[in-house]
């Protein structure tokens, strides 16, 4: 907030040979250029041959100079349709190297090309992420090909994940429903586009197990956990029993009595696939008000009610009483339907 000068630069203004700034003003003025002469020249090391092995540009002068992509303008004809598959091409000198990496670690399918499930910052980090990796470990940052998503609010907002893409595809408005977090609108545009993996990011469907579960049936990757993990831990319920079942520490909820035997903590018993049997799931979850009431009973008010498939702060309640519990249990219904 302050910078503090030695005394002596202000009573030797007229003498000082190292020409100190002799107002705040002044040093306001010196402090902006040199800013602004640090960024100019941070700019121009990016285009001097030889940085890093080779001449390193902007994505955007890149695509540029190979006429895969300019910057929008309202009358760019960027919408792709689902009976219009994006093709981006890949150099077969970039191909080889995917290839040779992928035998190299083991693997037995390149992944050449993705599907971007999500937007906004999500999307950006992504894709920076994954063609700065390209880059480096291959030396050719359009190694992998990389389909968004978008929706007209999207377009509308000239979102930079869509001008990152090589291709998109404009999905439906409004809620995320209707687009991140629609399965089957996931999984029409992966098939469609060919696409080889789904990159979810956070939020939308990314916690939804029933994406990888259909990705897997079509033999697409799911970046991410797979479905029974996902159902185990993405739950707030299956996540609560699996963690009394390996004895951690947890707050006394529905879940902690009815165990066969001994009336204890709810135990997890997995079954093959990795997921919980759907009787122990039961018994930890309170289905009408009057399930709700018994339970917080036990437990002893205040309590927390809370929706098993809640996210982002929706489906939570607390509760001091009865009669606030009744209240606020059918608003956590409504909120998170399920």
């Amino acid at each position: 907030k302050s910078l503090r000068l030695p005394p002596s630069v202000f009573s030797t203004r007229h003498t000082c040979p190292l020409d100190w700034p002799k107002t705040k003003a002044e040093l306001r003025m010196r402090a902006t250029a040199s800013i602004a002469l640090l960024l100019a020249n941070s700019a121009s090391a990016f285009n001097v041959q030889g940085f890093f092995g080779k001449t390193v540009q902007p994505r955007a002068a890149t695509q540029a100079a190979s006429a895969k992509w300019s910057p929008r303008v309202a009358s760019d004809p960027l919408k792709m349709s689902l009976a219009t598959p994006a093709s981006p091409t890949t150099s077969a000198g970039s191909t080889d190297a995917l290839e040779e990496y992928v035998q190299k670690h083991g693997g037995n399918r390149p992944i050449r090309k993705v599907l971007i499930a999500n937007n906004g910052m999500a999307a950006t980090k992504s894709i920076l992420s994954m063609r700065k990796w390209a880059y480096f470990e291959l030396g050719d940052e359009n190694a992998v090909q990389f389909v968004a998503m978008a929706t007209p609010e999207d377009l509308k907002a000239n979102a930079e994940f869509i001008k990152l893409a090589d291709a998109y595809v404009e999905v439906p408005a409004g809620k995320n429903s209707n687009n991140y977090a629609n399965v089957d609108i996931i999984v029409d545009v992966a098939k469609e586009y060919n696409v080889d993996a789904v990159w979810p990011g956070w939020g939308h469907a990314s916690e939804n197990p029933k994406l990888p579960t259909a990705l897997t049936e079509l033999g697409i990757k799911f970046i991410g956990p797979t479905a029974p993990v996902m159902s185990v831990l993405g739950d707030k319920i299956a996540a609560n029993i699996l963690a009394q079942t390996a004895n951690v520490p947890s707050i006394p909820w529905s879940g902690s009595w009815g165990n066969e035997g001994d009336d204890g903590p709810l135990q997890a018993n997995l079954q093959e696939d990795g997921t919980i049997p759907l009787d122990i799931f039961n018994k930890a979850m309170v289905t009408n008000v009057e399930e709700a009431v018994d339970a917080a009973k036990r437990i002893g008010f205040p309590v927390m009610l809370k929706a098993s498939e809640g996210g982002g702060g929706k489906g939570i309640r607390m509760n001091d009483n009865e009669e606030e519990l009744r209240a606020n249990f059918p608003q956590v219904e409504a909120e998170v339907p399920g």
